[in-house]
Parts: C-alpha cells; sequence; structure tokens
C-alpha cells in the first residue's frame, strides 16, 4: 500500500494530466479538435496563471509559465522559417532546448517576490533578456554553436534525439527537482518537474500543432501545480503537515453512522517547551504528528491545536480502534526524544557528529481519551467532547493512557 501511495504522491497531477494529454493525442477525431483550440490555449492559460499568481502570491507561477510559453512563441515563428533560413531555426531550437530547463530549475529556487515589486520587474528584464542575448551570440557564433551540438547528437529509445549537453541539463535538473520535492514536498516543485517533461515531449514532438498543445499542457500542469499548493496551505497544518482544524471540521461532516474520535495530548509539553525552548517544542510537534500520521486501523490524524491532535476511525467501534491506539502511545513513549545541545550548531561534519554524541533523550509520552458515536452522541460535536473528557480522565489518571 505505501508504494502505491508513493506512487500516486509522485505522479499526481501532473504526471497523470501529461499522461492523460498523451493519451488524448492518440485519439484523432480529439486531437483534431485540441488542436483547433490551440489559438486559444496560450492567452487562457495566461490570464489565469496571472490571477493565481495576484491572489495567492505565487509569482514563480507566472515566471514559469512565461517561460514555457515564450519557447513555444519563438519555436512556431522562428520554426515557420525554416525554408528561409534553416540554420536560424535550428539555432533557436537548440538555445530553447538549453535554457529552458535551466530556466525552470532557477524559479524553483528563486523565493516568492511578488511580481510588481523590485525584484519581480527584474526577474522579469532577466526572462526576456535572454532572447536579446542568444539574437546577439547567433550573429557571432551561430553556425559553429549548431554544429557542435548537432554533433553531439545521442539517439534514446521512446523520446527522440538530443545533443549530450542538453541531456545532461534535462537529466540533470529533473533530479534536482525530484530531490527538492522529496525534501520539502513543495508541490509547485512538482509542477515544475512535470512541466519541465511535457516541455521536452514538446519540442521533440515533430509538428507545430503537437508542440504548442503539449507547451499549453505543461502551462496548464505549473496552475493546477499551485492551486493545489493552495489548498494544501489552506488545509494541512504548515509545522507537522497534518490536515489542520478546517480539514476536520470537512471530514466530520462525511461521517457515517458508525465512528470513533480520539484527542490526543502531549503530556507536559509546556514545560517541556519552557525548559528547551519553542524551536524544540516544534520538532517535538513534528515527531509526535509523524507518527500519528502512520496510525493503523484506517484511522487519519489531524492538528486539532497546540499540542492536540485528533484521530478519527470512520466506521470503527471503540473495541476496533483501541488496539491501535494504545500502539500508538505505546509508539511514541518508546521514540521518547533526543534533545541535542548547542555544540550541534553549524552545518561541519564534526559538529553534527558531536551533536549526536550529545544528545540527551528524554521521556516522551502521550495521553489519548476516545469516544464512539452512540444513541446518546449523535453529532460529531458531542463525540469530540466526550473524547475530550476521556482525555482529561487519562491526565487525571496518571498520563500516557488511554482511556475511554
Amino acid at each position: 500500500m505505501h508504494f502505491w501511495q508513493g506512487l500516486f504522491l509522485y505522479l499526481a497531477p501532473g504526471g497523470l494530466m501529461l499522461a492523460a494529454a498523451l493519451a488524448a493525442l492518440q485519439h484523432e477525431g480529439l486531437a483534431r479538435w485540441l488542436f483547433g483550440i490551440n489559438w486559444l490555449l496560450p492567452p487562457a492559460l495566461g490570464l489565469v496563471a496571472v490571477f493565481l499568481a495576484w491572489r495567492f502570491n505565487r509569482s514563480r507561477l507566472i515566471f514559469g509559465i512565461l517561460v514555457v510559453l515564450l519557447a513555444d512563441f519563438l519555436l512556431r515563428r522562428y520554426g515557420g522559417v525554416a525554408q528561409i533560413d534553416q540554420l536560424l531555426a535550428r539555432y533557436v531550437f537548440h538555445m530553447a532546448l538549453l535554457a529552458l530547463p535551466l530556466n525552470l530549475l532557477l524559479f524553483s529556487f528563486w523565493r516568492e517576490r511578488g511580481i510588481v515589486t523590485g525584484q519581480g520587474v527584474r526577474r522579469f528584464v532577466f526572462i526576456f533578456f535572454q532572447p536579446l542575448m542568444l539574437t546577439a551570440l547567433f550573429g557571432v557564433r551561430g553556425p559553429l554553436i549548431v554544429r557542435q551540438l548537432e554533433g553531439m547528437t545521442v539517439h534514446l529509445p521512446l523520446i527522440g534525439s538530443l545533443p549530450s549537453p542538453a541531456l545532461v541539463i534535462w537529466a540533470l535538473a529533473g533530479l534536482v527537482l525530484l530531490v527538492r520535492f522529496r525534501s520539502k514536498r513543495d508541490l509547485l516543485e512538482h509542477g515544475f518537474f512535470w512541466a519541465m517533461f511535457c516541455s521536452l515531449l514538446a519540442m521533440l514532438a515533430g509538428d507545430s500543432a503537437r508542440q504548442s498543445f503539449l507547451f499549453s499542457v505543461a502551462a496548464l500542469i505549473l496552475i493546477v501545480a499551485a492551486i493545489e499548493a493552495a489548498h494544501r496551505m489552506a488545509f494541512r497544518d504548515e509545522l507537522t503537515t497534518l490536515p489542520g482544524r478546517r480539514a476536520l471540521n470537512e471530514a466530520l461532516l462525511k461521517l457515517g453512522s458508525t465512528y470513533t474520535v480520539a484527542m490526543v495530548d502531549i503530556d507536559f509539553f509546556k514545560k517541556f517547551n519552557d525548559r528547551y525552548g519553542h524551536d524544540v517544542g516544534d520538532q517535538v510537534l513534528a515527531m509526535v504528528a509523524g507518527l500519528l500520521a502512520r496510525v493503523g486501523g484506517g484511522g487519519r490524524a489531524f492538528r486539532y491545536g497546540g499540542e492536540e491532535f485528533t484521530v478519527l476511525f470512520p466506521g470503527k467501534t471503540l473495541k476496533e480502534a483501541q488496539p491501535h491506539l494504545e500502539a500508538l502511545r505505546q509508539a511514541v513513549a518508546e521514540a521518547g526524544f533526543a534533545v541535542r545541545s548547542a555544540d550541534r550548531a553549524g552545518k561541519s561534519q564534526s559538529n553534527r557528529q558531536k551533536g549526536r554524541s550529545s544528545a540527551q533523550k528524554v521521556s516522551l509520552t502521550i495521553s489519548i481519551g476516545m469516544a464512539q458515536r452512540d444513541a446518546a452522541k449523535k453529532t460529531p460535536q458531542a463525540v469530540i467532547k466526550a473524547a475530550d473528557q476521556a482525555l482529561y480522565r487519562a491526565k487525571e489518571g496518571g498520563r500516557n493512557r488511554v482511556s475511554s
């Protein structure tokens, strides 16, 4: 199950959108209709991107879509004059092939600095300066650059022929984006990866209609990634990455007639926070949240507020949910928490080794109160209140226990 969840995490939504687009192109009638609206897609997607970037402070979305659509425009503009100046068309193709992945990779590192700010204007200048610079370079070294790049062509199955420098750039850029997504779980990074791959397929499509359509799909992937990122900000807790209170309220509306609610609280968290500091307290919350996210029995964990969490067990009775909550309580108690010393400061290998050796492991436990919907507790709010009262009894009974 974890394998399929991980696979879906890396494919959705960008990979699935690209697969759907490629499947649509295999249907002759549908492909013809899609090619017929190619002229409408770039301006429509551009307007949507501007709105989302303004509304959700996603300037990277604008810059990413801008370079994708600019590459499409330049390739169509100069590819159309191939019969007149074939050298120029080949030069534009190779320069776009080299510049596009580097731009998308760079944008993934940029912080959100706004669109009409000084930093935003400088970034627009940077983007539009590149075609001017490459045009000037064509007058000096254009033929030589084209001959050298075409002399280093590598043939790849299913993709086509690429100059080896371009192949290295695309592969490294894609790898870096995947690594960044794995470490940061930034959905816009995920969008940049799939938009980059879709753009590569667009450049190797072979005809202008397919090329323009796939570039539009790349822009759409970035837009959907930005929407997904905004949704995550609204429904997920930033510190613990668990779904937040708003997501909990929506989940409560979808429960059936049988379910169990558990309220989870970290024991003595305030004293722990006061003694070791808020930064360490945040690490404790994140660690406990990670264990909560792996609770069994079909349970779903949510950040309720402060050091308190909620676990829902849809379709489960108290008797069915309790073993999983006991296992969770035991896992937290056995894990404890390692408080690293101040010697760990800095990024050198020696400091990290010193920090590990001088870490102080402290006891960490949780208390859990649980309640089930029944004739006396018919609403989710009533069940949560009963679980909260059970949590209070667990605290009064000595903590580190499950009470119902």
